[in-house]
């Protein structure tokens, strides 16, 4: 790479390399980068993979050829239930620093499709979800009982919300998004729908409190431990509380 003089240090030609590196779509190489980049947290990374946008070339490059999700350290640890389900789907976990995560957020691989980090994990797993509705008809007579409550519950906090629309029960929910754990309930906006998981109508206590719970988001449209929410749970509690002293 250069015939003039024959002690040349790296930098010499680091600027050819690196231009190599994020010209070259070649999967075989983006899995040598990629397995370097598995040693950053060990400090034994080789010079051309500290260039953070020769990361980003080897991340674009692996997702358009491999079933890959890409992952920092602490996200392994805080969804541990989320990782174990991709592996088990047959997805290879790798993992990633935090700045490298922080620049292919949002972006596409070199075939223009979303590169898979956790946000893009989620939403994959909330796109082919089915909810698996139960009919009021087809309730055993203990969970009618439960169900049929739903009126008088939300006539303690003055009746049902103009946002809602309907009341569903479904045999399968959602999972929460970090835990990755079967949620209990869910409010969906665009749908004006609330829908509650079909073991909560095991009793009175469980489904009055879920329901409300859904019903907080619906009426201030703010997510779980926002203070808008905590707000909303809090009037809530309080009308309740009000109505029982009288």
């Amino acid at each position: 790479m250069n015939r003039e003089r024959t002690n040349v240090g790296r930098t010499a030609y680091s600027g050819r390399v690196k231009s190599m590196l994020l010209s070259c779509q070649n999967k075989e190489v983006a899995v040598h980068l990629v397995d370097d980049l598995k040693n950053y947290e060990v400090g034994r990374l080789h010079d051309e993979l500290n260039w953070i946008d020769v990361q980003e070339q080897a991340v674009r490059t692996l997702n358009a050829f491999s079933r890959v999700v890409f992952l920092t350290s602490e996200e392994m640890m805080r969804s541990s239930m989320m990782v174990n389900e991709a592996i088990t789907s047959g997805l290879e976990i790798i993992t990633i620093p935090r700045n490298l995560k922080e620049r292919i957020e949002g972006k596409t691989d070199i075939a223009g499709k979303p590169i898979r980090d956790l946000g893009q994990l989620r939403k994959e797993y909330n796109d082919s979800f089915e909810f698996k509705f139960v009919k009021s008809k087809d309730l055993t007579p203990s969970e009618s009982n439960v169900f049929n409550m739903t009126e008088s519950v939300l006539d303690l906090i003055g009746g049902k919300p103009a946002t809602v629309a309907h009341i569903a029960i479904s045999e399968t929910m959602r999972r929460d998004s970090d835990t990755f754990v079967e949620v209990e309930g869910v409010w969906e906006p665009t749908e004006g729908r609330i829908v509650v998981k079909r073991d909560v109508l095991s009793s009175l206590e469980r489904y009055a409190g879920v329901l409300l719970h859904e019903v907080g988001h619906a009426i201030c449209g703010a997510d779980d431990l926002s203070r808008a929410f905590e707000h909303q749970l809090t009037r809530i509690i309080g009308m309740i509380a009000s109505r029982a002293l009288k």
